[in-house]
């Protein structure tokens, strides 16, 4: 399922600017080096995505838009002695062959040169989250149409929304870190809440995508009028490495800020981290 590693980045799309050193200690300007993003899971191909940092100071304030990065030479070297070379594909993205899938137990080295730079990173693989079950796999919702711009719900009269939380819990008897992430499936899917369509600038559609924040815990809640969309969804626990969920914290309740410190990666920002996931399903109907 392809969707279980790139439904993991958002649009990373903000960046700050900071120096850092190399173990030769010589000073390394942010805007030299890349910006990874890629997320190992057992049982799928690696690909990566590799961009620059946006700017904020000098010639590339006005234009902050990170752009892809084609044509590297990228490889992923195995602990088994394997080796993965990644194909550019455009737009930024490497993915390595059909046939080349990680696996539990084993440990992933990136190693790529840009801008004379050696780029490295390691990662190992989490053992799969255990004991995943959710309180209840069906949630009715309200259609709300706000395109008059006065908003009513579409349901009967006097419809009240059950609003009891799911419940999402997990076994974690080591304290490692997991997220449940929300995925809506369908093809076209139906938006809970119709939009106004007479502003002056077109709002954008839901996200897809719900995620919840990183944590030790062994539970979680999920709101039922966080849906915003009806039809199937994905809920997938994931068990994370602790640089994702560093990460995590440091850019907010939302992944957006890639490029932002921590990072594991020598000579470029990003994260290079294994995941591994469970999924459930939950089918959100229209009331």
């Amino acid at each position: 399922m392809k969707s279980y590693i790139t439904s993991l980045v958002s649009l990373w799309s903000m960046a700050v600017l900071f120096a850092s050193c190399t173990e030769t200690h010589s000073v390394i300007d942010a805007n030299e080096k890349p910006v990874i993003e890629a997320f190992l899971a057992p049982g799928h191909p690696v690909s990566l995505k590799l961009t620059t940092v946006i700017g904020y100071t000098g010639e590339e304030s006005s234009d902050s838009v990170a752009r892809p990065i084609d044509g590297q030479q990228i490889q992923i070297k195995v602990s088994d002695g394997s080796i993965f070379t990644l194909n550019s594909v455009g737009d930024g993205i490497y993915e390595s062959k059909a046939t080349d899938i990680v696996k539990f137990g084993l440990i992933y080295t990136l190693d790529f040169t840009y801008n004379g730079l050696p780029i490295s990173a390691t990662t190992v693989i989490p053992t799969r989250p255990t004991g995943f079950k959710i309180s209840k796999d069906i949630v009715y919702r309200s259609k709300i149409d706000l395109s008059s711009g006065t908003g009513g719900f579409g349901g009967p009269g006097g419809f009240q929304e059950d609003r009891t939380p799911i419940e999402a819990s997990w076994d974690n008897p080591n304290g490692e870190y997991h997220f449940v992430a929300l995925i809506n499936t369908e093809e076209n899917p139906e938006s809970i809440v119709i939009l106004p369509t007479d502003t002056d600038t077109p709002l954008p559609p839901f996200n897809r995508r719900i995620n919840n924040e990183p944590t030790t815990a062994t539970v979680t809640n999920i709101m039922p009028q966080t849906f915003q969309y009806f039809g199937k969804h994905y809920a997938i626990l994931y068990r994370l490495n602790p640089d994702y969920a560093a990460l995590y914290r440091s850019t907010g309740t939302t992944t957006q800020n890639i490029s932002t410190p921590p990072t594991s990666i020598t000579n470029g920002l990003g994260i290079f981290t294994g995941v591994n996931a469970d999924t459930l399903i939950v089918n959100v109907y229209r009331y």
